[in-house]
């Protein structure tokens, strides 16, 4: 719990570059539209879908920003109750039923079941979590990247900051971050 904290508040204080900002939304809004659960009964990799805990694993290795992606995980799964679940399986569906090889669908039936990547929604959660996280990461990067340093020499010199810089939290976080 405590390293979370110091990475949120890394995040939060801005060291944190980047890429490693970026990765965080990308890995956030892929984990968010794969289902995480076993699409099909009986199936799934300890009871969850085998892709999303790879993903949630490359997450882990590749330095990203892991408060970054909880929220964009928390957005991601808002989204999918309110219309990108739908979205998923609809597009899942066209995908397996008419564009897909029926020897692919197979390979995934038969050789990675647990991946779910044979069923409408976990097909279609998948290409459309990784579209869509490719989609957002690309001018996110480019923007991050470009104005980034001069937004936190902004942000550090503001009275605001200054200001919060006095209060017991702000120096907890600053402790954490040593």
């Amino acid at each position: 719990m405590l390293a979370l904290l110091r990475q949120l508040a890394r995040a939060l204080t801005g060291k944190v570059d980047a890429l490693e900002f970026t990765l965080g939304i990308f890995f956030g809004i892929l984990l968010g539209v794969i289902p995480s659960g076993a699409v099909d009964p009986g199936t799934g990799f300890l009871g969850g879908n085998g892709l999303w805990q790879l993903v949630l694993v490359a997450m882990l290795v590749v330095r990203s920003s892991i408060p970054i992606a909880v929220l964009f995980y928390g957005l991601g799964k808002l989204l999918g109750i309110l219309f990108l679940d739908a979205a998923a399986a609809a597009f899942g569906e066209s995908l397996i039923e008419s564009a897909a090889p029926q020897g692919l669908v197979l390979f995934f039936y038969e050789s990675l079941p647990s991946w779910q990547l044979h069923t409408y929604w976990g097909m279609g959660g998948a290409i459309l979590g990784f579209a869509t996280g490719a989609v957002v990461f690309v001018p996110v990067y480019l923007v991050m990247k470009k104005r980034l340093p001069a937004w936190r020499e902004r942000v550090g010199e503001s009275k605001l900051a200054k200001a919060l810089a006095g209060f017991v939290l702000f120096r907890f976080l600053g402790w954490l971050l040593r």
